[in-house]
């Protein structure tokens, strides 16, 4: 915390900063909002287990998500040789950092919430259905949850390296840094290629065994990408208003930022498309069941506010150069797609496992608000550890 209050104090306009980014007063507003949201959802587990599991698994993700999200922003800019970002390079190193956090929710989602989540979890459920059979030495729960700690421990190891480097150079300086720092991103990207395309699978796909695509990592990540760098604007943004990045982050990079936001809300929306119309086309019964389910009813008009939020509203603000060097026209914009994001997540799992009707009430939002609040804290905590200007 005082690495970071040393640099606000060099920058004219950073009380501001101080009050609101490193205040005792906002840590202890979000613990209360994680202690109680906490509650809510262990009393959840108990009195209502169908409708807390898959909300906690939607809060995991969307925490491993952003987490995820600033070490692939880190990463491609290192092998891009990228160097736009520097002034704000703490910002995604502070949100990659929250990774070994979100990856113990994860595991707790998945081991606490396995017989709710997965049906092939169920060992009579398998037996009794030939093609969860077949697919039996692949899913079942001893594997499935060794993979999952791998996929994890391998993220996050990565993200420690990563950070170490970073800060190292920080210390020595030259350009040795740069290259190792080159170096372990690509490792990384392939690394995360194939992880994240094993992790979207098992803890999504399989909540419907049955239904398959093989677009389905791709757009996953595209969902993740988009969230990552939704929350490093909405944070470059707020600091910036703070004073602690007034003069070093200027127009253009917000206009940067707002290019990398309209460029992937549009690649999420091609891979959404490119799934959709290929199972519409081929009209085969095991693939048309997963969009039948989300297109009927309430939820199809779930699935047309998520195509807004997530691609059409950005699309169409963005576009002009203009939006993009707005800051509280981007900010809005960034805000709008972390609220997609969640939707998005919500119409991946829910449907899945309550196919009736969409359920919004205290059960669902709980893990969530207690999972974002306590995602914000270890941020916070992770920004302070370093120098905030690198």
């Amino acid at each position: 915390m005082s690495s970071l209050r040393g640099i606000a104090r060099g920058i004219p306009g950073t009380e501001t900063w101080e009050r609101t980014f490193t205040s005792r007063s906002l840590t202890r507003v979000l613990l209360v909002v994680a202690a109680l949201a906490g509650l809510v959802t262990f009393a959840g587990i108990i009195l209502a287990p169908e409708r807390t599991w898959p909300n906690l698994l939607i809060a995991a993700m969307f925490w491993v998500g952003l987490a995820l999200g600033g070490m692939l922003f880190l990463a491609t800019q290192a092998v891009s040789s990228g160097g736009w970002f520097t002034t704000f390079k703490r910002i995604p190193e502070a949100a990659a950092a929250t990774l070994p956090y979100g990856a113990i929710l994860m595991i707790m989602t998945l081991i606490g919430g396995m017989s709710v989540l997965f049906e092939w979890s169920h060992v009579e459920t398998v037996l009794a259905d030939p093609i969860l059979s077949g697919k039996s030495s692949w899913l079942n729960v001893p594997f499935f949850l060794t993979r999952a700690v791998a996929v994890l421990v391998i993220w996050s190891v990565f993200q420690m390296v990563m950070r170490r480097i970073s800060l190292r150079q920080d210390r020595e300086g030259g350009t040795a840094g740069n290259l190792r720092f080159r170096t372990v991103s690509a490792l990384f990207l392939v690394t995360f290629a194939i992880t994240f395309s094993v992790a979207s699978f098992d803890w999504l796909m399989s909540l419907e065994p049955h239904w398959f695509s093989t677009l389905f990592a791709g757009y996953q990540f595209a969902g993740t990408f988009v969230s990552g760098l939704a929350f490093i604007t909405v944070a470059v943004i707020l600091l910036r208003r703070s004073g602690a990045l007034a003069g070093l982050v200027n127009e253009n990079h917000l206009q940067d930022l707002g290019k990398l936001l309209l460029g992937f809300s549009s690649f999420w929306a091609y891979l959404w498309f490119s799934q959709y119309v290929l199972i519409w086309y081929s009209n085969l019964p095991e693939e048309v069941t997963w969009f039948q389910s989300r297109h009927s009813g309430a939820w199809a008009v779930l699935s047309a506010v998520n195509g807004l939020v997530n691609w059409v509203v950005p699309f169409l603000i963005l576009l002009p150069r203009s939006s993009k060097r707005n800051e509280s026209l981007l900010l809005k914009v960034a805000g709008l797609l972390l609220v997609g994001h969640w939707l998005d997540l919500y119409l991946t799992v829910q449907p899945a496992l309550r196919p009736e009707a969409p359920v919004l009430g205290i059960w669902e939002l709980a893990p969530v608000v207690a999972a974002g609040a306590l995602f914000i804290l270890t941020f916070r905590r992770s920004l302070a550890s370093a120098e905030l200007i690198p």
